[in-house]
């Protein structure tokens, strides 16, 4: 169900920048935004969680890029800061840093550059209790 919800998220376009469409400046969006042609500048989004940034085989981005979703399947230049979750396709082409939360990753996807968690979360993860691995099974560690 999750991931229908997902997919449902991401057919959904508000804007539309078309193939032969190249946008200089920065640019702000809410919803969802479907790029085939190109933007020079970066793109960001509220942190609501309801904006879907999705990047085509064609589309391009030149500048840092934030925002909650993002499905990328084109090429981005600059730094990815995705809030929720990121969907890198086969023909995705990142050259900088990608700072996500949930990253899925197609075969033949590129990123030229770090992948870093984002902290929020990994400051959940620490709070979790450790674990210890015994001969048959996982156990929970408590320290009291």
């Amino acid at each position: 169900m999750m991931g229908r919800k997902r997919k449902q998220r991401a057919r959904r376009v508000d804007t539309l920048i078309g193939a032969n469409t190249t946008v200089h400046g920065d640019l702000e969006f809410s919803g969802g935004l479907h790029l085939e042609g190109q933007i020079v500048g970066d793109v960001r989004a509220p942190s609501d969680g309801s904006a879907v940034l999705v990047v085509d085989e064609k589309g391009q981005v030149e500048g840092q890029v934030l925002v909650p979703h993002l499905v990328l399947n084109g090429t981005v230049r600059g730094d990815v800061h995705a809030s929720e979750h990121v969907d890198l396709g086969e023909k995705a082409r990142l050259e900088g840093n990608l700072y996500y939360s949930v990253l899925q990753m197609a075969e033949g996807a590129t990123v030229d550059g770090q992948l870093r968690r984002r902290e929020a979360d990994a400051a959940v993860e620490r709070e979790a209790p450790l674990t210890a691995l015994t001969d048959d099974s996982l156990t929970a560690r408590d320290d009291s």
